[in-house]
């Protein structure tokens, strides 16, 4: 399995690529998934989409019921078998944005049942979705090297593993819970609104991008988003967030 961060570009760049992972009948919804759970595992799913949840995934997924008060999150597998979708195939998709109870946005292919389009994205409000399939992600993990005193020649080395899960929501704190770099990409700084019982969006823009290398520290953690500041440890307030699939992770601190 694969770390959050390195699903999440994987997700970027599955965008407007045309995956067809058996070779034959086209791009069909299924091929995305399968390449997907095959990236990140190894593991190649069997069946036509609304079989993926009869899928042993050797413990390196949870499929879960998308019941009302489910948060899906980004880098899920969203399996429709209900409604229009309760049918012999089904579809399947890729949670892009965690959106909202409301719905989200999904990555996926043959919406359209032409099988010979990208993997595009579309806003979804759910209500087709019987389960998602969520996949347990490693640790992300820092090397460091560990000296005695003296430089001697029996320097020891150590792994050492990071507990930080960008998909887990932490609430707003005033010390920071990790620090990274932002990635090669850059990462655009957005505004949250709304609230918890309505939910929340990051769909206005702050006005300014952070560039690569860019240092920042994360205060708070909610569907995939970190609320950032670019130079302090600690601090009172800011609405400036981030996609954490943008952030390299430097260290843990709690």
């Amino acid at each position: 399995m694969k770390t959050y961060s390195e699903a999440s570009s994987r997700i970027d760049w599955y965008e407007g690529k045309y995956i067809n992972f058996d070779g034959v009948y086209g791009m069909q919804c299924m091929d995305l998934a399968v390449d997907y759970v095959y990236w990140l595992t190894g593991i190649r799913m069997w069946g036509n989409a609304r079989d993926a949840i009869n899928n042993d995934f050797e413990g390196q997924f949870t499929v879960c019921e998308n019941t009302p008060s489910f948060q899906q999150q980004r880098g899920d597998i969203a399996v429709f078998t209900r409604g229009a979708f309760d049918n012999l195939y089904g579809h399947i998709a890729i949670v892009y944005n965690s959106g909202d109870l409301n719905g989200c946005m999904v990555l996926e292919q043959n919406w359209d049942g032409q099988a010979r389009t990208p993997a595009t994205l579309r806003w979804d409000d759910c209500s087709g979705i019987s389960h998602f399939i969520r996949p347990n992600y490693k640790n992300e993990t820092l090397f460091t090297s560990i000296k005695k005193k003296a430089p001697q020649k029996n320097t020891k080395y150590s792994t050492v593993t990071l507990p930080f899960n960008a998909a887990v929501d932490r609430g707003r704190s005033l010390t920071a819970y990790v620090t990274g770099t932002i990635d090669n990409l850059g990462a655009e700084v957005r505004k949250r609104s709304g609230n918890r019982v309505k939910g929340f969006n990051w769909n206005r823009k702050a006005g300014y991008e952070l560039k690569p290398g860019d240092v920042i520290y994360i205060f708070e953690i909610h569907n995939g988003w970190g609320r950032i500041y670019t130079g302090n440890l600690t601090g009172k307030g800011s609405n400036d967030w981030i996609w954490l699939g943008r952030m390299k992770v430097n260290k843990v601190f709690k």
